[in-house]
């Protein structure tokens, strides 16, 4: 579902830019289709500018070491349009074709994996933490699509549910381990709540917003607003965990750079065990090796 929408509004959106360089500015084909181009591209880096100036004026306390210089933040700023642009146009709308099948039915070895995508994503734009799930040999590497959209986290997690059941029936193990990026934290999280870590055996997050975003205040739909610092969502989420975080293993790992996620230190739940990185966007994080070492090492510890 989501990928059409998003398939449908590229095409409006390519054919709005064509209409205003062929037709309105007189451009021949080949310079209306290059500023076409241009243009789609400028509008993601002015997203991308937009959303780090509003992080940084709500952003968690930093260390000496995490101040970057211009060269630095630039890298920041252009790691994070990259991966912008990359889920736009290829894995949101070609979620299948960016990232491989899910592995067939069969006994694995060890705990499989599940990656858990977050807010308005599909399984396309984690491609790059399962790929290098794969790489590093901690599969079997299971990654569903939870299409809820914009419904509420809840809806997402009876999702998850059915996700979770079906990979423990084909792959013959009890437990699963979870890898959730974003929003997809708060969906295990409320998987949990709701069905207890019978099946679960660890679950680490990637820049979830744990006590919320203020960013969450621009999204759409019932899971941003859920999404926001001191909704009912997240208090009534706390309380049910007693203050201890999720009943099962959990790590948290998360960038002071987060563009998306502010203040950062949201994505930390107290008393339980969090990788704190720095120069690298909420999006981009999803390609960092360090966030796969860090990973890798959480998976092999829970093993």
């Amino acid at each position: 579902m989501l990928a059409n929408l998003v398939r449908i509004a590229l095409a409006a959106e390519l054919v709005a830019w064509g209409a205003l360089w062929w037709g309105w500015a007189g451009l021949g084909a080949g310079p209306a289709a290059l500023a076409t181009l241009a243009g789609v591209a400028l509008v993601r880096l002015v997203l991308v500018l937009a959303t780090f100036a509003l992080s940084n004026a709500a952003r968690s306390p930093r260390g000496p070491g995490e101040r970057l210089g211009a060269g630095a933040m630039a890298a920041l700023v252009l790691g994070e349009w990259g991966a912008m642009l990359s889920n736009n146009l290829w894995a949101l709308p070609f979620e299948h074709a960016a990232l491989r099948a899910d592995p067939g039915a069969a006994t694995a070895p060890g705990l499989p994996v599940i990656v858990v995508h977050g807010y308005f994503s599909n399984r396309g734009t984690v491609r790059a933490m399962a790929r290098a799930l794969d790489t590093l040999g901690t599969g079997p590497v299971h990654v569903p699509t939870l299409p809820a959209v914009t419904d509420s986290i809840e809806a997402f997690a009876a999702h998850l549910v059915r996700a979770i059941e079906a990979v423990v029936e084909a792959t013959g193990q009890p437990r699963v381990i979870l890898v959730c990026h974003s929003m997809g934290g708060l969906v295990a999280r409320v998987y949990l709540r709701e069905r207890g870590p019978e099946r679960v055996a660890l679950l680490v997050t990637l820049g979830s917003p744990h006590h919320g975003s203020v960013l969450a205040r621009l999204g759409v739909g019932r899971n941003a607003r859920q999404m926001r610092p001191g909704s009912d969502f997240l208090a009534g989420l706390a309380r049910a965990e007693g203050g201890a975080g999720p009943g099962c293993g959990f790590v948290s790992v998360y960038t002071v750079h987060d563009n998306l996620v502010a203040p950062q230190e949201t994505s930390v739940l107290a008393g339980r065990p969090a990788v704190r990185l720095a120069g690298v966007g909420h999006l981009a994080m999803l390609a960092d090796p360090r966030v796969h070492r860090a990973v890798a090492g959480a998976i092999a510890a829970a093993r």
